[in-house]
């Protein structure tokens, strides 16, 4: 005999509604017109400028790989031996001086060196963002924050900064601090802070909570309940997000290297300012094979952490 439940589903499903279903597609079709007709998207003007196109990269073939090979762009300063260069040791404060305009000014102007400058920048801007975000994180969580007027502290103005670009923060910066590396990784630091916080928080939200009732049960103070019932189930979580905001970094600090903020993006721009475009074609396939080889290398280290 067959129950309720079987019953149930034997019973056939309401017809869904056609004429909603015919709003809901001609909303979404009115939305995507307005979209496309408010940017102007005109695909016969991208055709038309196709030949641009064909001139600009056939300009840049075949790119100048002395930029990056030629022994005369890594040139080491005359005052000192490749040692006192290169590897830590007692300097006079000249020498000292010249070791530091050395690699402050021209090792990263070199196309090795502006790429090292690069990844510099997003571990730099990565490890202080996960530094902040991750007491941030506990703060922004519904089930961790001390008091409800925190909570919805906390979460008001992480909402609020996540929404400025990254790139308006380094504009910002540079009007503060000036130009280079140290404008990078500082707004890196801020986006990524206010997108960890918010995935951190939203980890911390959906634990089990009765590991952390258990917990509570031993007498555990906050700081304990803390420990060993929340970290270790958002721990492998919050390293996925780090490392995927590392791969985000590395493209948005050769952005940011556009406005100043140092890395091969400042090389590049100034090669298609000069119309040096065989340089700047080396400078874009040497950032392809480092994009390429983070996300190979932080890929794996996911798989590792989950």
């Amino acid at each position: 005999m067959r129950g309720a439940t079987d019953q149930y589903l034997d019973l056939p499903r309401p017809p869904r509604s056609t004429g909603k279903r015919l709003v809901v597609t001609l909303s979404v079709l009115a939305v995507l017109a307005w979209a496309f007709l408010g940017t102007q998207f005109n695909p016969a003007e991208l055709v038309a400028g196709l030949p641009k196109m064909a001139d600009m990269a056939k300009q840049s073939w075949p790119p100048d790989w002395g930029r990056l090979f030629d022994p005369a762009d890594y040139h080491l300063p005359e005052e000192l031996t490749w040692q006192q260069t290169l590897l830590p040791g007692p300097l006079t404060q000249d020498q000292q001086d010249i070791r530091d305009a050395w690699w402050s000014n021209t090792w990263p102007q070199t196309i090795l060196g502006g790429t090292i400058q690069t990844i510099q920048m997003a571990i730099a801007g990565t490890a202080l963002a996960a530094l902040f975000s991750f007491p941030l994180g506990f703060l922004a969580a519904r089930n961790t924050s001390p008091h409800p007027s925190v909570y919805f502290g906390v979460k008001v103005v992480v909402n609020v900064l996540r929404s400025i670009p990254d790139f308006a923060v380094g504009l910002v910066l540079i009007s503060a601090i000036g130009l280079g590396p140290f404008t990078g990784v500082s707004a890196l630091a801020f986006a990524t802070t206010t997108v960890l916080v918010k995935l951190f928080s939203e980890a911390i939200e959906n634990i089990d909570q009765g590991v952390v009732e258990a917990i509570q049960a031993t007498g555990a103070n906050r700081f304990q309940v803390y420990s060993f019932a929340v970290v270790p189930q958002v721990m492998a979580d919050f390293i996925s997000f780090v490392i995927y905001r590392f791969e985000a970094n590395i493209r948005a600090a050769t952005v940011l290297g556009l406005i100043g903020a140092g890395g091969i993006g400042l090389l590049m721009n100034a090669d298609f300012r000069t119309f040096q475009y065989q340089q700047a074609a080396v400078s874009v396939l040497v950032l392809i094979v480092l994009v390429l080889i983070v996300d190979f290398a932080s890929a794996r280290l996911r798989r590792m952490v989950q």
